[in-house]
């Protein structure tokens, strides 16, 4: 099974609970099956979206740094440079 089968397998037993839960099929409570229930979805949304946020933050945070590819980097634009003066275009 691929990881995209998990994943749609996962959100459609979620899914599944949560209506169950939703149209009173699972024994809840009076308060959980009309005030906290249905908000989960919204609560998963927001979690999620947090979680996003602090894992791109935190890469950005401690992104490497490669001396290698700035080298290489500039040599190309060295070479990109040079290749437009020899066809007379101007470079600012």
């Amino acid at each position: 099974m691929t990881r995209a089968q998990q994943t749609v397998m996962a959100f459609a037993i979620a899914g599944g609970i949560w209506l169950l839960g939703l149209f009173g099929i699972l024994p809840l409570s009076e308060t959980v099956q009309t005030e906290v229930w249905p908000a989960l979805p919204l609560v998963a949304l927001v979690s999620l979206g947090a979680y996003a946020f602090i894992n791109i933050g935190y890469n950005l945070l401690v992104f490497r740094e490669c001396p290698e590819a700035y080298q290489e980097l500039m040599q190309e634009i060295q070479e990109a440079k040079d290749d437009l003066r020899a066809k007379n275009v101007d470079i600012a």
